[in-house]
């Protein structure tokens, strides 16, 4: 059928860009696109992660927070803006979604995705490739690897790098690259890499990657900062997940949580800001409940299965969580009035009309709403329009 002169000048106005982030609006799920556009209200927060960004990029301690919102108000959105915001600031950024396939209280487990979902500023493709590319075997920078590994790291580390420097095959980088992002080579298979590379056998010491895991945290943190990086920042989402482990689980996320939070001057990440985004009701159920809250039983646990070295660092760790969270406050009435009017004006540039509508009243109606309930009222009503 011919379309009318209304709908081919309809089609002509469409903005093609708006139609993308109306129908981003719409899926529920945030993006970095999305957070460059939508930042209304957060400019504390925001401007406190700035501080510490700066700061971090000045020396080489390491930092890590805990961030605390209802669900729908915005948490994942944060962490994209600091996304952004990080990678303004020549920041590689990891951003790693928490859940039962990856529990915090395995490391090895949570490792290969935080290498996965590593970009460097600059870089469309996530992973190690782009900090790995172009180091030759006698550069300054690979003799720097092999020293911090050598010195501070598992002896396993140090082979995989020496070997992945000199390995003339291309099959035998690959399989030295994917040890590297967490899927672990097996130790025969890493001798007999050794002897067909150096043409002499090597001895390494029992690598259990439940247990090793840190070391290639560290491996990651170093790398990223002698490649010139200002540092690393790693945003966790969902950590509320961990008060579905049980206990013995918890104490081991906890004491993971421990070498962000307090981390040991020998064993700690270099130049790292860390991020770790939960929903509000963990603090409730898990931190500040009346019957049997994690602060008194996780570390009465380990203390009874005689570690009380761990007890002692979760207790510190329960209580910096009950101290310091930063905490994500629903919006005020203007600040949701500004971003409903963006989602309307982007709304009209999409579909090529002029919407007469009164926002006071969209307010009103969902003013018991999550944000994210608002915005999807809000397009909702649009379309109807």
């Amino acid at each position: 059928v011919e379309p009318t002169f209304s709908e081919r000048w309809n089609f002509k106005m469409r903005d093609f860009e708006a139609v993308r982030i109306v129908e981003t609006l719409r899926s529920g799920v945030s993006s970095r696109h999305l957070s460059a556009l939508f930042s209304y209200g957060r400019e504390a927060l925001l401007e406190t992660v700035q501080r510490d960004l700066d700061g971090l990029a000045a020396q080489e301690g390491s930092r890590a927070v805990v961030l605390r919102g209802d669900y729908g108000e915005g948490k994942t959105h944060f962490l994209n803006t600091v996304f952004n915001l990080a990678q303004q600031r020549n920041f590689a950024v990891s951003f790693v979604v928490l859940s039962k396939e990856r529990p915090f209280s395995r490391l090895d487990r949570v490792y290969p995705k935080v290498a996965c979902e590593t970009y460097l500023p600059g870089e469309n493709e996530a992973g190690l490739e782009a900090l790995l590319r172009d180091i030759r075997p006698d550069s300054e920078v690979a003799a720097e690897l092999l020293a911090f590994a050598q010195e501070k790291l598992h002896p396993k580390i140090a082979r995989v790098l020496e070997n992945y420097f000199q390995a003339p095959e291309s099959y035998h980088v690959h399989l030295l690259y994917r040890d590297l992002m967490g899927d672990w080579l097996p130790l025969p298979e890493l001798k007999s890499l050794h002897r067909f590379n150096f043409g002499r056998p090597v001895k390494i010491a029992k690598f259990t990657p439940r247990l090793h895991a840190w070391d290639y945290f560290r491996l990651l943190a170093h790398l990223i900062r002698v490649r010139g990086f200002a540092g690393w920042v790693i945003l966790f989402d969902e950590f509320e997940l961990v008060g579905t482990l049980g206990i013995a689980a918890r104490g081991e996320a906890y004491c993971n949580l421990g070498r962000f939070l307090s981390p040991d001057e020998n064993t700690g990440l270099e130049a790292t800001y860390t991020i770790f985004s939960t929903f509000s009701g963990f603090w409730s159920v898990r931190l500040l409940a009346e019957r049997h809250p994690d602060p008194d039983e996780v570390p009465a646990r380990l203390l009874a299965k005689g570690e009380p070295r761990k007890a002692e660092l979760v207790r510190r760790v329960l209580n910096t969580l009950l101290l310091k969270p930063l905490t994500l406050e629903p919006l005020t009435t203007p600040e949701v009035r500004r971003m409903l009017g963006k989602v309307v004006e982007l709304h009209a540039r999409a579909y090529g009309w002029e919407p007469a509508i009164d926002l006071d009243h969209l307010i009103e109606i969902t003013k018991h709403a999550r944000l994210r309930t608002k915005i999807r009222y809000t397009l909702e009503y649009l379309d109807l329009k």
